[in-house]
């Protein structure tokens, strides 16, 4: 356990961002953090977009490893961008926010004491991990889909492959460990082969946790049991004669979301069940639980912050400067949009026929994640934006899918149609009602404040 008097002597987030609020709340959280481990071996940061998760994962390891400077861990992003920009935010942490030159955590040349890993594989994995465990190691969670083959089928080429290879690692692995006629057994016993390569990490940060909401089962995705057995999520259920090493791989585990519960507390411990953490938390599954109960149990191990903006003396919360009408049908607003062009009118009509017409598929089912939906955004062409934000946004403010089509919003294309056909039927841009009014309402704020600065922040997140 440590204190934030101590944190502090070790930590300083303002380096970067500047002192205040955000900075102090940055290390109030990896202090969090590092007791919530300490104390339950399992911990989810689960702060809103924005609020820096991973420098408060960052700060959590780097106070862990200046107290024991054997301490092991391994980073799993989502995918490889994200997996690059943890080595490179990384590298600016340690330069920028942590203060001691220990050679625990920095180095006397101000870089990371230890060196980075970049494994693309599994394979990369066990093979660095097997050169020099004492290195910090970044893999990612498409590593653990193992594409051998279609739907149901195996390529017997691909499972040769990956059979060999680690075998190279593993030569005692017996013959009858490697199915390959079936594809499911092949991926199963090939993970619990791999967990019997992989050292025993002090630490595993999973990023964009809520990839894993399905647990762990024979109807959840490959990759989610591959991650599990990998990891020794049940050493009872493993045949210790074929693995006999087989034992879990994770001492403490750090799960990073910002939509850590999308539905349903089910959905938080499955993603515990993935690595065996849910003894304490049976009741988010239950359903003779109450809602109430399951989130005070929930509260044991999650840590959520929220953002606040100040409009005059007041710090408010987006439920606060805010308002909003979930059920819809509501007639009478405290500031209506008025929209009497017909131009624009007609934009938003076909824009919302649009967009009803996509929910409308038996994928959706009606409903949507938050950020899905491009059109509660801008009606712009938003593609090439969306590449250059990618590549150097703090991951932070990232996908919270690992959807593609979901990622840059799933009615981008039917926007971008409108858009285009909108600019050569008229020669312009297509209007939106909604920033024109949020600019104009911003453009009044800079002449009477006060009302006028709350109403801005209500439509630009409304």
């Amino acid at each position: 356990m440590i204190d934030l008097q101590s944190a502090r002597k070790i930590l300083d987030f303002s380096k970067r961002i500047g002192a205040g609020q955000r900075a102090e709340e940055q290390l109030e959280g990896s202090v969090a953090i590092h007791n919530l481990l300490d104390r339950h071996g399992v911990a989810y940061l689960a702060d809103e977009v924005g609020m820096g998760k991973t420098y408060v994962a960052l700060g959590a390891l780097a106070l862990f490893r200046h107290i024991n400077p054997e301490f092991r861990a391994l980073v799993i992003g989502p995918r490889e961008n994200i997996q690059n920009k943890w080595m490179k935010e990384f590298r600016n942490f340690v330069r920028h926010n942590y203060l001691l030159t220990d050679l625990r955590v920095k180095g006397l040349d101000q870089r990371p004491a230890r060196r980075l890993v970049l494994c693309n594989t599994l394979l990369d994995l066990v093979h660095e991990t097997g050169l020099d465990p004492d290195r910090d190691f970044f893999s990612r969670l498409t590593s653990f889909s193992l594409a051998v083959g279609g739907k149901g089928t195996v390529n017997l080429d691909d499972v040769r492959r990956l059979r060999d290879a680690l075998r190279r690692h593993l030569p005692w692995v017996r013959d009858e460990v490697f199915d390959l006629r079936n594809k499911q057994a092949f991926k199963d016993n090939f993970a619990s082969a791999l967990c019997c390569a992989l050292p025993v990490f002090d630490l595993v940060i999973i990023d964009e946790a809520h990839n894993l909401k399905h647990g762990f089962s024979l109807s959840a995705s490959a990759r989610n049991r591959v991650l599990a057995l990998a990891f020794g999520r049940d050493p009872t259920a493993v045949d210790t004669r074929l693995f006999p090493n087989y034992a879990p791989r994770a001492k403490r585990v750090l799960l990073l979301s910002a939509t850590p519960v999308e539905e349903t507390y089910r959905h938080l411990w499955n993603q515990l069940d993935i690595f065996g953490l849910t003894r304490e938390f049976e009741g988010l599954r239950r359903d003779d639980v109450s809602e109430e109960e399951k989130k005070r149990i929930a509260a044991q191990v999650l840590v959520r912050r929220v953002t606040t903006i100040r409009v005059g003396s007041e710090e408010l919360t987006k439920n606060l400067y805010r308002r909003e009408w979930r059920a819809g049908g509501v007639s009478a607003y405290d500031e209506p949009i008025t929209v009497t062009d017909p131009r624009e009118r007609l934009t938003v009509a076909l824009v919302q026929k649009k967009v009803s017409e996509l929910l409308g598929h038996e994928r959706f089912g009606a409903s949507f994640q938050i950020g899905m939906l491009a059109s509660f955004e801008s009606f712009l062409e938003t593609a090439k934006l969306r590449r250059q934000e990618e590549e150097e946004a703090t991951f932070d403010d990232s996908e919270q899918t690992d959807d593609a089509a979901e990622r840059e919003g799933i009615d981008v294309k039917d926007l971008n149609r409108l858009s285009r056909s909108y600019r050569r039927r008229f020669n312009a841009e297509m209007p939106h009602p909604k920033m024109d009014s949020l600019v104009n309402a911003l453009a009044n704020a800079w002449q009477t404040g006060g009302e006028d600065t709350r109403l801005c922040a209500s439509r630009s997140i409304g």
